[in-house]
C-alpha cells in the first residue's frame, strides 16, 4: 500500500493529532525519499470541535523543538478527509471504533498509530495535565513516528 496522504486522529485535534502531523511533516521534510515522494499530512477530531486553536502547552512544546503549531484549527473528522486520506493514524482505540462506526469506506484504513508502528497501547490525552505530560506526549509521538518515517522510506526504496 501506498500511503501519501496520511491523517492523524484524536479526540479535539487540539493536542496530539495537530502535534503529530507537525512533527511528521518536519520530518519528511528531512527526509528526501519521503519529501520527493509528494507525501502530505492532516489531522482532526473525533470530536466536532471545530475552529479551536491548538492547546497552549501543545503549541509551547512543539515551540522548544523548533516547530510551529500557532496556526492551527481544529477540525472534525468528515467523509471529505476519509476520502483523501490512503491511511488514519488513531491515538486511541476509541477513536477508531468512531472512525469505523461513522464512515464504512475507512475500515482498510484506520489503525492505531502505535500498532502501524509496531507497538501496542493508546498515545494518552495531554489535555488537562502539566507541561512535563505534553512534552512526554510529544517524545512518545516522536519515537513513534520516527519508525513510521523508517518504514515508509523503506517502502518507497523497495517500489
Amino acid at each position: 500500500m501506498n500511503y501519501k496522504n496520511i491523517l492523524f486522529v484524536c479526540t479535539g485535534n487540539i493536542c496530539r493529532s495537530p502535534m503529530a502531523k507537525v512533527i511528521f511533516e518536519d520530518m519528511v521534510v528531512k527526509s528526501p525519499e519521503l519529501r520527493s515522494a509528494g507525501i502530505t499530512v492532516n489531522s482532526a477530531g473525533t470530536l466536532n470541535m471545530d475552529h479551536h486553536d491548538a492547546s497552549d502547552k501543545a503549541i509551547q512544546v512543539l515551540k522548544e523543538r523548533g516547530l510551529d503549531l500557532s496556526s492551527h484549527t481544529s477540525k472534525h473528522m468528515d467523509q471529505d478527509l476519509v476520502e483523501w486520506s490512503d491511511i488514519i493514524l488513531v491515538m486511541e482505540d476509541e477513536h477508531r471504533e468512531y472512525i469505523l462506526d461513522e464512515f464504512t469506506n475507512a475500515h482498510n484504513k484506520a489503525q492505531m498509530l502505535s500498532e502501524f508502528a509496531g507497538e501496542k497501547g493508546d498515545i494518552p490525552d495531554p489535555i488537562g495535565q502539566g507541561i512535563e505530560t505534553y512534552r512526554q506526549c510529544a517524545e512518545q509521538l516522536t519515537s513513534l513516528l520516527r519508525t513510521i518515517l523508517e518504514k515508509l522510506a523503506k517502502r518507497l526504496v523497495g517500489e
